[in-house]
C-alpha cells in the first residue's frame, strides 16, 4: 500500500509540474485559479514539482521507503500552507491543490499507522524467537544425547 500512495504522489508531481512547465495557463485554468502569476513562477513551481515527482519514482523503483514517514510530514505542511495561501489570496488553486495532497495524504497516514500498529509486533516475535534460540538448541542437544 505504501507503493500505491507513492505512485498516487508521483503521478500528481509529474502530470502537474509537467503542465505547469509546457502550459502553465492552460494548467492554471484546470486548477480553477482566479489569481494572475505570470508566466515564469508557474514554470519554475512546475520545474520543481517534476524534479521531485522524478525522486520519488527513483525511490519507488528502488523499493526504498525509508522517507515515507518524511512525505507524510512534508505534505501534511504543504496542506497547512496551501490553506494559509486561500485565506490570504482567496484563489479557489489553493483549495483545488489541497484536495489534491489530501486524496494522497489520508490514505498515506492510514498506511503509516497500520505499519506502526504492526511493527512491534513483528519485533516482539523476533525478539522472543532470538531469546528462545539457546534454549531450543539445549534441549535439542540433551534429546540428541539422551
Amino acid at each position: 500500500m505504501q507503493r500505491l500512495t507513492l505512485i498516487y504522489l508521483a503521478a500528481y508531481l509529474l502530470t502537474g509540474g509537467f503542465g505547469f512547465l509546457v502550459a502553465p495557463d492552460l494548467a492554471l485554468r484546470l486548477l480553477l485559479s482566479n489569481g494572475a502569476y505570470g508566466d515564469i513562477m508557474p514554470r519554475v513551481a512546475g520545474l520543481f514539482m517534476f524534479v521531485l515527482g522524478g525522486v520519488i519514482v527513483q525511490f519507488l523503483r528502488a523499493r526504498d521507503y525509508r522517507y515515507y514517514s518524511y512525505t507524510i510530514v512534508a505534505r501534511s505542511f504543504i496542506v497547512v500552507a496551501m490553506t494559509a495561501l486561500y485565506f490570504k489570496a482567496h484563489d479557489p488553486l489553493f483549495l483545488v491543490l489541497d484536495a489534491i495532497v489530501l486524496i494522497g495524504l489520508a490514505p498515506s497516514i492510514y498506511v503509516a499507522a497500520q505499519s506502526a500498529r504492526v511493527e512491534p509486533r513483528a519485533k516482539l516475535s523476533e525478539s522472543n524467537a532470538t531469546d528462545r534460540a539457546p534454549f531450543n538448541s539445549r534441549i535439542r542437544k540433551e534429546r540428541n544425547d539422551g
